[in-house]
């Protein structure tokens, strides 16, 4: 074989490889925008459903959810087997108290659930409420407390919010603590909170949910209408 003909077969070879190693590198450019973009969907449809990493099994878990409508709150939470839970709700923190003033309780099927909190207008009466659904694979159950106007006002007007509840990675608790999933606290006037254990220095008005071993008794503060299906 001539020295020509070598030279011929290596650099059609070598075009064979560079061929090959340039479709490979556009295969995987392609394939790794596509992941990326399905990372993105991904991540996105994740803060629309809620997504729970997994925990252990005696854990209580929750997240937040994206909320698109104005005064709506949304998590998703997992209540372990074997374990009684029950949530408890409030519009109202009373001053100098350590914990809000639980308006209601419902109990918490185990497994996870959605829990849907809104403060709103009812037709039917016109008044204004603090709606609560809780939405299981097993039955959704809706309770709701009529507000009074001194509540209900801050709601409907312009004041500055904190959050302080769980955020959009998940937050887990050992079986028989409290998880306190809620917390939107609204300052109206001078309200604020005081550092330590006591509660704010006024009454606050807020949305505060919490979920709690269910032992012993809640007193409900309010009139409340509730609907199990």
């Amino acid at each position: 074989m001539s020295d020509g003909m070598r030279v011929t077969q290596v650099s059609i070879r070598s075009l064979l490889l560079l061929v090959a190693l340039v479709g490979f590198a556009i295969s995987y450019a392609i394939n790794f925008s596509r992941m990326r973009t399905a990372e993105s969907e991904l991540a996105k449809l994740r803060d629309e459903v809620g997504y729970l990493q997994p925990s252990d099994t005696s854990e209580v878990a929750a997240v937040r959810v994206l909320a698109d409508e104005p005064l709506t709150w949304q998590t998703r939470v997992r209540i372990p087997a074997g374990q009684s839970y029950r949530m408890v709700y409030s519009g109202l923190w009373t001053a100098a108290k350590q914990t809000p003033e639980w308006f209601a309780a419902h109990p918490m099927r185990p497994g996870e659930s959605t829990i849907i909190v809104r403060v709103l207008k009812d037709p039917r009466d016109d008044r204004w409420k603090m709606s609560t659904i809780i939405r299981h694979a097993d039955g959704v159950s809706r309770i709701a407390t009529a507000l009074p106007d001194e509540i209900s006002s801050v709601f409907r007007g312009s004041h500055d919010v904190i959050s302080a509840g769980v955020g959009r990675q998940t937050v887990t608790r050992p079986a028989g603590e409290s998880l306190r999933i809620i917390d939107e606290r609204f300052f109206a006037g001078n309200s604020m909170l005081l550092y330590g254990d006591r509660g704010p220095s006024e009454d606050m008005v807020g949305v505060f949910v919490e979920l709690q071993a269910d032992k012993g008794q809640v007193i409900n503060a309010a009139q409340n209408d509730s609907d199990n299906n």
